[in-house]
């Protein structure tokens, strides 16, 4: 492994060269450029936001942001995945012709993708942290805001971890790229992405009365993430925000155990996908 992060290093301006195409490529002859990156989530939280209010007459405060806070990271890792998946054999050719590290090509997507979930962040801070102050409904400054660049590293080790093992995966069984369609389309309303995961605990019977079921859920790496996002940048806000039938129900605290076992789930997604990968892009070639 050691070796293999070494010759990547010694690419690492091939990788650069790879990350400045994709960023090029993407909003080639687009007038809008990157504003294409944020464009989608801020269309999702107008249509989303009309539909808690307007439509269910649900009065949940700093709704915006939190919808922004589980749309943002659900944005990078859906379209990050989605888009590896897809890299090693949209550049087949290349790996047939030339030598490279094969996980430059994945990890192309991974970086390029970053910067717009970067700047997709710059664009919410800008918007609830300045601007929407000038009439009185941006967010607070809270002290677990400084946790912030601790998530954001968290959750790109993840999508790396699952984008190079899905990199590798599809160039033998193309199903990949549709399965991953499917279970994102499904998974964004599963997910705490649209509302705090408290509503998962208190909207079943059958959770409240055992809250390992809870805490199980809240293993999986990304709800994991997107619920840190909320705790670490926004105040805590009553479940009935989002759900009118929850008058008096309490806002679930950060649990420290379960995210930190998470957390070592997504090192090691991370370790796996980087030993698959390795395990068979020598196999690339041979594919049919």
């Amino acid at each position: 492994m050691k070796e293999e992060l070494a010759e990547l290093w010694r690419y690492r301006q091939l990788l650069k060269m790879l990350v400045a195409r994709e960023l090029k490529v993407r909003y080639k002859n687009s007038f809008l450029g990157f504003f294409w990156s944020i464009i989608p989530p801020l269309m999702q939280v107008a249509v989303f936001s009309f539909l808690y209010r307007g439509v269910l007459g649900l009065p949940a405060k700093n709704l915006s942001a939190y919808l922004l806070t589980g749309i943002i990271p659900w944005s990078f890792f859906s379209s990050c995945i989605l888009d590896a998946s897809q890299s090693i054999v949209v550049n087949y050719t290349m790996i047939r012709k030339i030598y490279l590290p094969r996980e430059a090509i994945p990890l192309a997507i991974v970086i390029s993708n970053t910067v717009h979930f970067i700047l997709g962040w710059v664009v919410y801070f800008a918007a609830f942290l300045v601007v929407a102050h000038f009439f009185n409904v941006g967010i607070p400054l809270v002290p677990s805001m400084v946790f912030f660049p601790f998530l954001v590293i968290l959750e790109v080790i993840l999508v790396t971890g699952i984008s190079l093992y899905v990199a590798a995966l599809n160039v033998f069984y193309e199903d990949v790229k549709f399965l991953l369609s499917t279970i994102f389309g499904l998974a964004i309303f599963i997910l705490p992405v649209l509302y705090p995961a408290d509503q998962i605990y208190y909207t079943s019977h059958l959770v409240r009365n055992h809250k390992w079921i809870f805490e199980l859920y809240m293993l999986n790496p990304i709800a994991s993430i997107i619920d840190a996002f909320r705790h670490c940048l926004l105040q805590s806000i009553s479940p009935s925000n989002f759900n009118a039938k929850l008058k008096h129900a309490h806002a679930l605290p950060f649990n420290p155990y379960v995210f930190t076992c998470s957390t070592v789930i997504t090192l090691l997604i991370f370790w796996g996908g980087l030993t698959y990968f390795n395990k068979r892009k020598w196999q690339f070639v041979e594919r049919p």
